[in-house]
């Protein structure tokens, strides 16, 4: 691929989706996701199962892709605000070598489980094209919320997206 195509190509795909800044779009009605297994860097094996119970952020990202590198810290603040709460965040590395995810998460200092999808196999599932996207799972392993971008994951209307869903949570067990 030539320089310029991968200039073209992370500008389509990474860039233009994060200068919008949409906020998380509920689903009209609650789909359950697509099955997953995935390894972590650790070769531990992570299934959708294992999270049932908890409310679930599902962010797919690459070490390559401008706004997904700039949102992390935010999803490592956004995982301490809700530190003591049945909330997980799941950061799925999308097409890459486990070797280079392993470095550039030690380079940042990343401090989330980190899922590799490296043949891209969920992404595609899950159907999606942009990095980086994310989905807000029910403790019931529904897609409730949606976004490509990031919403600001700080932001008030988001927490309250969260703290909802965490309440429902609650109310149900």
């Amino acid at each position: 691929m030539k320089p310029a195509s991968i200039i073209l190509s992370v500008y389509l795909f990474c860039i233009v989706p994060a200068l919008a800044g949409p906020g998380l779009v509920p689903l009209e009605n609650a789909t359950a996701e697509p099955a997953f297994t995935l390894p972590d860097l650790k070769d531990r094996t992570h299934t959708q199962q294992d999270y049932r119970g908890k409310v679930v952020l599902v962010n797919f990202w690459a070490s390559w892709c401008p706004p997904c590198i700039q949102e992390l810290p935010e999803l490592e603040r956004l995982r301490e605000t809700f530190v003591n709460e049945p909330f997980e965040i799941l950061a799925v590395n999308v097409g890459e070598p486990k070797f280079r995810v392993w470095k550039f998460v030690r380079l940042v200092n990343f401090d989330l489980p980190v899922l590799l999808d490296t043949r891209k196999e969920l992404f595609e599932a899950w159907g999606l094209t942009v990095l980086p996207t994310s989905f807000l799972l029910d403790g019931n392993g529904r897609i409730r919320y949606w976004v490509q971008s990031t919403p600001r994951w700080d932001s008030e209307a988001t927490l309250s997206v969260i703290r909802e869903l965490l309440q429902e949570q609650e109310t149900t067990q």
